[in-house]
């Protein structure tokens, strides 16, 4: 869709995206095992997955818990055409999806203006 959840429509589209972004913090810290803000992201996306799988439900603490976002906004170049870009990228998918945990429907159908909205704008 490209709104607030940019590739995300489903919550099938996070799991495939969120193993995708396992296999890059995997493949980064190989290279450089003692990076704190890939071990950081790393170990957040460990504990989404448990959070989330077999239809598990996030508990607002956990939601709030994340804050993958927030590293790639500050630690990490979106814009690089490499690993480090992409996995910036999608972390910023990511942490919204999981922030929210929208139904498949909310997200198929989720805009900007809805992020907006929350905060009355």
């Amino acid at each position: 869709m490209g709104g607030v959840y940019g590739k995300l429509n489903s919550r099938d589209d996070f799991f495939h995206m969120l193993d995708a972004a396992r296999k890059i913090t995997s493949d980064m810290l190989r290279v450089q095992p003692k990076n704190w803000t890939i071990e950081s992201i790393d170990t957040q996306l460990d504990a989404m997955q448990r959070w989330t799988q077999n239809g598990r439900e996030p508990t607002q603490d956990e939601r709030d818990s994340i804050t993958i976002g927030l590293l790639a906004v500050r630690q990490l170049d979106a814009d690089r055409q490499d690993q480090s870009g992409e996995l910036a990228r999608m972390l910023y998918d990511l942490n919204n999806f999981f922030d929210d945990w929208p139904t498949d429907d909310e997200a198929a159908a989720a805009t900007d203006a809805d992020f907006w909205k929350r905060f009355g704008l």
